[in-house]
């Protein structure tokens, strides 16, 4: 009996035993290897740059695309192509871009306790690059006291778009002064998925400097006929760009600043199924017809075409041809759609700012005689750096088209660069209020009180969480609607 009794306390024993251990240890154990833990300044990076890429790729297809008339919709037309613009239109990009804007602040913040310059840099650039899109879309904004509600501040002040715009100037200098070139990125080890840049790929940091400056181009340029900024922006651009060492800038479309997506979960397409794209929709005359008149190969790229029957012969013949914007009655013909292959199907290359636009702000300086360098030239580079971008080549003869030739004028400019701004977020339609060009058409469906909007107006939201900078910021506007001018619009009134 009593070796039996021993037996069963032994048998009590060890379950007990053995349950006391695994609570002893559940800390040590309870870990899942799936997730962090802890935070780096290399843990928000890569997050923020897909986010941020795919969602700017989703605001040009539902948004620029449309009101920039390159699209026309064949099952509506009260939409943005018609400049039926919805109060809520910017309520989305608000909320995303300020989201982002928080990551770029931690990557920041966590870059500074470990005193890490690059990250550093890295951080302001990409504050700098989504608070230029947040201003340009509305106006003044919060800046200096935004992105810190873990200090419990919940209603910050905003800023006037003048000072916004000397943060971004200020804080770009800033960050190209502090890079390590001779230093890669010590927690992305297999690289960001900007430009792939590793610990140990030091060709990576130099490509983040010149985007850097590369945007700092693009800020000063957007400001640069504004009357609070314009001198400074003019002083600037010749300083950067008689100093290349200095102020390296994008020299090639290897530099371009892009976002890849692979297709491949968790790295997916910012469009589920591609033939959404062109879903009731067809690209424009306006958008089809230049590209024809200057026999430029994109247009394969970005074009399908379409079959109809020709009227003579009554044989089918397949065309590129485009809708008419803004159409009062449709058209009975079939028009163009969008490649989707080309434009909305993985693995894709998401573009956020190019070698081209670098050229084409310096052709513009060029032209303006703000620069001694040849505008003729700057031009030619910049549309042939448009068109290799999309993997085909400039066919010979191309620059003897008159149609498509530099003609000394900024009108010709901004024709090229426009479609060089084809797919990057709100780019075509911000240039276009800052210079009038190119000439978008006007349907004769459009009620004749629409018109291009300078701006969107500020989410409801803030009227009543933060009424009262929300009503400074309006004062100081002079407005809250689509037709408030903002510091650096200066097109001529439509």
């Amino acid at each position: 009996m009593k070796k039996i009794f021993r037996n069963i306390m032994t048998l009590m024993t060890v379950p007990f035993m053995l349950m006391t251990s695994a609570c002893e240890s559940m800390d040590d154990t309870n870990v899942d290897p799936t997730r962090m833990n802890t935070a780096n300044a290399g843990s928000f990076l890569d997050p923020l740059i897909y986010g941020m890429g795919t969602y700017t790729w989703t605001r040009y297809n539902s948004w620029t695309f449309q009101l920039m008339q390159c699209l026309v919709t064949t099952n509506s037309t009260s939409g943005v192509g018609w400049f039926n613009i919805s109060d809520t239109a910017g309520d989305g990009v608000w909320t995303n871009y300020y989201k982002w804007n928080t990551n770029a602040k931690a990557i920041y913040d966590e870059a500074v306790k470990v005193g890490d310059p690059n990250y550093q840099a890295i951080a302001l650039t990409l504050r700098c690059w989504i608070f230029e899109n947040t201003t340009d879309a509305f106006g003044d904004i919060p800046v200096q006291e935004s992105c810190r509600g873990e200090e419990q501040l919940y209603y910050p002040k905003f800023e006037s778009q003048t000072d916004v715009y000397r943060f971004i100037i200020d804080s770009l200098d800033v960050a190209n002064s502090i890079y390590n070139l001779k230093k890669g990125l010590q927690f992305n080890t297999n690289g960001d998925k900007m430009y792939c840049s590793s610990g140990s790929d030091l060709q990576g940091i130099l490509k983040w400097k010149k985007f850097t400056n590369s945007l700092r181009l693009r800020a000063l340029l957007r400001v640069i006929d504004s009357k609070e900024l314009g001198d400074l922006a003019k002083a600037e651009l010749k300083k950067m760009l008689a100093d290349p060492t200095t102020y390296p800038v994008f020299e090639s479309n290897d530099d371009n600043a892009k976002v890849h997506i692979s297709g491949i979960a968790p790295d997916e397409a910012p469009m589920t199924r591609p033939s959404d794209l062109s879903a009731y929709k067809s690209l424009s005359a306006f958008f089809i017809d230049r590209l024809q008149d200057w026999k430029d190969p994109r247009l394969e790229v970005f074009a399908t075409q379409a079959t109809n029957k020709d009227p003579q012969t009554g044989q089918e013949v397949t065309s590129f041809i485009g809708l008419p914007s803004g159409y009062d009655v449709e058209p009975t013909f079939t028009a163009s759609s969008p490649n989707a292959a080309n434009l909305a199907t993985a693995p894709q290359d998401i573009q956020c700012l190019t070698y081209a636009e670098v050229l084409f702000i310096k052709a513009e300086l060029a032209q303006r005689g703000l620069i001694s360098d040849d505008a003729k030239l700057l031009y030619e580079k910049a549309v042939a750096a448009a068109i290799t971008q999309w993997g085909v080549e400039v066919p010979d003869g191309y620059f003897d088209n008159g149609k498509a030739a530099y003609d000394g004028t900024l009108r010709r400019i901004m024709e090229q660069k426009f479609y060089a701004l084809f797919f990057i977020d709100f780019q075509q339609w911000f240039e276009y209020n800052r210079t009038g060009y190119p000439d978008v058409p006007k349907g004769p469906g459009v009620d004749a009180s629409l018109h291009m909007p300078y701006r969107f107006k500020y989410p409801a939201i803030l009227q009543r969480m933060n009424r009262e900078h929300y009503l400074e910021a309006m004062k100081s506007m002079g407005g809250d609607d689509f037709n408030t001018r903002l510091i650096w619009q200066k097109r001529p009134e439509l």
